[in-house]
């Protein structure tokens, strides 16, 4: 039976999260990303297809025009090749039909530009309420800490994930409708969006803990934020890409991009291993925030310093 202080502590997030327009902030965030990227590459490859066809018009000016046009037309083209790694303008906007590609571009931008602003919607819970001393009259009544963290640690990142895994399968689905080649199957794109609901949620939940731990949810959105980027890039760079946390990122891009050819089967095993060593860690994050806080003990008290 749930003892009356975590009761209280789970009544309490739940205001919180519910009537302060956290939810509301983080549902905007994830499903605005999830719908706003898969239209922007739509715009994207109708753009690279209007060029396309401009470029491949029949001239009908004089011969010395004509000329004129084609050097520029062949300078155009070759500046585009160079951009575009060798690619023509027609190339590029077929890539941006494609929809299987088109939703691995998505599952990874909507869920990284979505998590700086889920993590700063959550920094009241991440510590933001120890550093505005709010926690004074609880502690002296007796909560415990464990009372007090388990809430968070289930509330936010539990809701993190439903979301994200949401905003996934809408993204997959709007790619679906909006581009012309390489559909994705709804086990897929349900793949995809578990992938990514669990990377969120395992970033979430380092900050959660980190936050908590130093009562700086400011400094801890910003470091965490810029932390996994850098983390990622260095062990792409150094290879390291399967059976670790960030390995479910790379595989979003591996699974959408590399065609029919590609054995998913072979990939799952480090899938799998990804998915549950993020959620050991998660479990970890919470260990450590009640570590810390018992040894620490939030101390409210404000040092009275001269005024001069």
């Amino acid at each position: 039976m749930m003892n009356t202080q975590l009761k209280y502590g789970f009544k309490k997030e739940f205001s919180q999260f519910f009537r302060k327009f956290k939810l509301l902030g983080i549902i905007l965030a994830v499903f605005g990303f999830a719908i706003a990227n898969p239209l922007m590459y739509k715009f994207s490859g109708v753009m690279f297809s209007e060029m396309s066809k401009m470029s491949s018009m029949p001239q009908t000016q004089s011969s010395a025009t004509a000329v004129v046009q084609n050097i520029a037309s062949d300078t155009q083209s070759e500046a585009g090749s160079d951009l575009f790694g060798g690619m023509g303008l027609g190339d590029v906007a077929n890539m941006y039909n494609n929809s299987s590609a088109m939703f691995s571009l998505s599952l990874v931008s909507f869920a990284s530009y979505s998590l700086l602003i889920i993590m700063l919607v959550m920094m009241s819970a991440a510590g933001g309420e120890q550093k505005k001393r709010s926690m004074i009259v609880p502690m002296c009544s007796g909560l415990r800490f464990k009372n007090y963290l388990l809430p968070k640690f289930i509330i936010y990142p539990l809701s993190v994930f439903i979301l994200t895994f949401l905003g996934g399968m809408t993204a997959g689905g709007l790619c679906n409708a909006i581009f012309d080649y390489d559909k994705i199957s709804v086990d897929m794109i349900a793949l995809g969006a578990v992938m990514m609901a669990v990377y969120v949620m395992f970033i979430v939940t380092i900050y959660l803990s980190l936050g908590l731990c130093t009562s700086r949810p400011g400094i801890m959105a910003g470091t965490v934020f810029i932390g996994q980027l850098v983390l990622d890039s260095f062990l792409e760079a150094a290879q390291l890409t399967d059976y670790q946390p960030f390995t479910l990122v790379a595989a979003s891009n591996t699974i959408f991009t590399a065609g029919e050819d590609f054995d998913l089967s072979a990939k799952m095993p480090s899938i799998l291993t990804a998915m549950g060593l993020s959620i050991v860690i998660c479990v970890l994050m919470y260990f450590l925030a009640l570590g810390v806080l018992n040894a620490k003990k939030i101390d409210n008290t404000e040092e009275d310093k001269p005024a001069f």
